[in-house]
């Protein structure tokens, strides 16, 4: 059995993109205390891409 990831995503410009992600209206019962703008994931994957093209 794996454990729950909580993840918040913060953009530059759009603020909080997981604002409200973890409430019981956005994802019913699997809702927990103190996770509201966390996204729950489990499993993560990371990878960079150089184009070039950067400054």
């Amino acid at each position: 059995m794996s454990d729950i990831i909580y993840l918040t995503i913060t953009g530059e410009q759009q603020g909080c993109i997981s604002s409200l992600c973890g409430t019981s209206a956005s994802i019913g019962n699997r809702w927990q205390i103190g996770h509201d703008d966390e996204i729950f994931a489990f499993s993560l994957s990371n990878s960079i891409t150089n184009t070039g093209k950067g400054s």
